[in-house]
């Protein structure tokens, strides 16, 4: 973790806004934060939240680095004098904390980030400007499209959000921090496109579906535009030296690699353009749900069509199929000449799931 004055005095301005008035003998605890960040909050001086005094507890005492013991934290508790916020480092507090937590107010994370996230958003406005605060936020819904793979915590996004602005770097710069390959930024290029490219770099590269696939061969399914031979060998030794690492900091090592990120890696356009798509509907013209889109009908019989998830499904192997056809202009585009990727979006276009699927030729995709 890269530390910034810009997370401590963020974090501060959302602590002074949910702790409110300090009354003698108030306290309030957070645990929602890692011991590293809990230890450089008490050590950054841009974190003091006004008028509350800050201790971070752990399993020794130094009051000059602002950290006590479990049972210096019940003793301020029990004077009931000064308004206390406690950083508490779950692996070194131990089991002295019993009684705080039973009696004292938790900040928890949602409410923290609640406040904290929002303050970082300006500060990438203020600090660089409103298209870079947009990008920014399409790359944490870009990043949280992978589902389950990976996890997008809030700390995660603010951490982000607060490089970006501290740093006064574009975000493309620092997308792999969310899990995803850092883009050159370049005029001319689409947002919406540099990131979906960004994830399918991650995709095609460093998935675990194509982790038993040789580096080449991963490499070739980019369909990269003309790299040169001195980007094709870094891309495979980068690859190679991945295989081992999670994916994360496999990607953290991509901050020093510019001539590996996208745009600098440019991809192959289809070899035909697409005029247009016509979705196919899942009701037949008599107005009935059709088989084959997996669907039924509402109960009502006025809603909308719905899709039953078997809660046995892992036992039983009967999954739920969900089906979505479509026809392309012109209808003589030569398979394998586009690629498609169709998802399911909630309804603040967080991805829920997605598949990739390359034009077959066929009346209908």
């Amino acid at each position: 973790m890269i530390w910034t004055e810009l997370h401590g005095s963020l974090l501060s301005r959302a602590f002074e806004k949910l702790l409110g008035r300090a009354e003698p003998g108030a306290m309030a605890f957070v645990r929602c934060l890692t011991p590293d960040v809990i230890e450089a909050l008490a050590l950054t001086e841009e974190f003091q939240p006004q008028p509350w005094s800050v201790w971070r507890v752990a399993d020794f005492e130094i009051k000059e680095k602002r950290t006590i013991t479990a049972d210096q934290a019940v003793e301020i508790r029990e004077s009931k004098s000064e308004a206390a916020l406690l950083l508490v480092d779950t692996v070194k507090a131990g089991a002295g904390m019993d009684g705080i937590y039973s009696a004292a107010r938790e900040i928890d994370e949602t409410s923290l980030f609640g406040e904290a996230l929002p303050l970082a958003e300006r500060e990438v406005t203020r600090k660089l400007s409103a298209s870079e605060r947009h990008y920014a936020e399409l790359a944490v819904k870009k990043a949280r499209g992978f589902g389950r793979r990976i996890s997008i915590s809030l700390w995660t996004e603010f951490d982000f959000l607060c490089r970006v602005a501290a740093e006064r770097r574009h975000p493309g710069e620092l997308l792999y921090l969310l899990g995803l390959w850092p883009v050159e930024s370049a005029n001319g290029t689409d947002v919406v496109d540099d990131l979906t490219i960004s994830r399918m770099f991650v995709d095609r590269l460093l998935g675990r579906a194509t982790s038993s696939v040789p580096p080449a061969r991963r490499i070739d399914s980019l369909r990269l535009l003309e790299p040169n031979s001195q980007q094709l060998k870094e891309l495979e030794v980068f690859l190679r030296q991945s295989a081992t690492k999670p994916l994360l900091p496999a990607l953290c090592d991509l901050e020093t690699k510019r001539t590996l990120w996208v745009n600098c890696l440019r991809v192959e356009g289809a070899a035909q353009s697409i005029n247009g798509i016509d979705l196919l509907p899942w009701r037949t013209n008599a107005g009935k749900v059709a088989k084959w889109s997996g669907l039924i009908d509402a109960p009502d019989g006025n809603g909308p069509p719905e899709l039953i998830l078997r809660v046995d499904a892992e036992k039983t192997g009967d999954y739920s199929r969900l089906e979505v056809k479509w026809k392309v202009r012109p209808e003589n585009l030569e398979r394998g000449a586009a690629e498609y990727r169709v998802a399911i979006l909630t309804d603040m276009d967080e991805e829920l799931a997605s598949r990739e699927v390359v034009h077959s030729g066929k009346k209908e995709e």
